[in-house]
């Protein structure tokens, strides 16, 4: 199938942008490093936060330490061990290239020692959406197999296709404070507390159109 002028030009764009991986786990590390809680068979649970040992025996996901006040995530020292100790979040940057909104996603995997201690983090990014200031999108990731990204290849290539999996990624990523947007973007998005995990993506698809209301 023959590209499009706005295909062909993202093709051109994407093989021009470089990824600043260290720069984004430092960032993660330092900022938004996920707040967990390790809860083993006999109900005593670990603080990766602050190191506090607490019983408890809720059902709640989400719950306060109550030691440094952190709300942390409850995860089974089982389902921990078979995480191989690691933890995976998605976070977005948004960038400007050439009047087209970039949002770039992510992967960034959060590795623990024996002791619970944070080794490092791995960062990988996986797709990368191209919106241009009337709403259209065209999507790059790498090659999929069976549901799955497999960053494996050199480069990006473009989703001609279906792109609900990208999509769903970078809705549910975290993006980091450091954006740059395109000025019609800019003066509709006032609050930019906005783009939560969840709609980040669609919220922005959504604002570059051109009846859209002000958020």
């Amino acid at each position: 199938m023959r590209l499009t002028p706005l295909q062909e030009k993202v093709k051109c764009l994407d093989r021009s942008l470089h990824s600043d991986h260290d720069k984004i786990a430092r960032w993660v590390i330092d900022n938004a490093r996920p707040h967990i809680a390790v809860r083993q068979n006999n109900l005593v649970t670990v603080c990766f936060c602050c190191g506090n040992t607490m019983v408890y025996a809720g059902k709640e996901r989400y719950v306060k330490c109550c030691d440094c006040n952190r709300t942390v995530e409850i995860v089974e020292e089982l389902d921990w061990l078979a995480a191989k100790r690691m933890a995976s979040r998605y976070f977005a940057s948004l960038e400007v290239v050439d009047g087209i909104q970039i949002m770039r996603t992510y992967e960034v995997i959060l590795r623990y020692s024996a002791i619970n201690r944070l080794k490092d983090a791995y960062v990988r990014e996986v797709c990368r959406h191209w919106i241009t200031p009337d709403g259209r999108c065209e999507v790059t990731s790498f090659r999929r197999h069976t549901g799955f990204l497999l960053p494996k290849s050199m480069s990006m290539k473009l989703r001609k296709g279906n792109t609900d999996i990208e999509d769903h990624i970078a809705n549910h990523a975290y993006v980091m404070p450091d954006m740059k947007l395109l000025p019609d973007l800019k003066n509709k998005l006032v609050n930019t507390d906005k783009l939560v995990p969840g709609n980040a993506l669609t919220i922005i698809r959504n604002l570059l159109e051109h009846d859209y209301l002000t958020i």
